[in-house]
């Protein structure tokens, strides 16, 4: 029996398992969440009627120095984006002597981009904070707030 047009694919490595398992879920939470809406839609808010509303001062703390990592924040406050959407944020650098954790409970500091192993530690301790988002893929970096 001539089996050429049989189709017998080799086994799939991690990584492009890892890949089209990524694909395959996105498509599903893009098929799922993209519903047609029978709801009337709303025109956002124009930045001249926001800016006639008061900003929420909110202000940011870092983890180290001013360096590429922190660019956009850096960025977005320069042309004005956090404006547009009614934060008025001031950025505050870490340094090798500044506790993020502290100045946040102490109220110095709204959020502050920490580590991994400070949400570890104050798990352990007691302390109320909560890790807001994981941002880098390869350094355990998160951002914390007060719960």
């Amino acid at each position: 029996m001539n089996q050429r047009w049989m189709f017998v694919p080799k086994a799939m490595g991690r990584r492009r398992f890892v890949r089209y398992s990524s694909l395959l879920l996105g498509a599903g939470v893009v098929a799922a969440c993209g519903g047609t809406s029978t709801d009337t839609p709303v025109a956002p808010e124009s930045t001249e009627s926001r800016a006639s509303d008061e900003l929420q001062t909110i202000t940011f703390g870092t983890n180290w120095y001013a360096q590429a990592e922190h660019g956009g924040f850096y960025q977005a406050i320069a042309t004005g984006i956090y404006a547009e959407y009614g934060l008025d944020v001031t950025i505050k650098m870490g340094g090798p002597q500044v506790n993020g954790t502290q100045l946040l409970m102490g109220g110095g500091i709204d959020f502050f981009m920490g580590y991994g192993s400070d949400a570890l530690q104050a798990v352990q301790a007691g302390i109320p904070k909560i890790t807001v988002a994981s941002i880098f893929q390869k350094r355990p970096s998160n951002y914390h707030c007060p719960s």
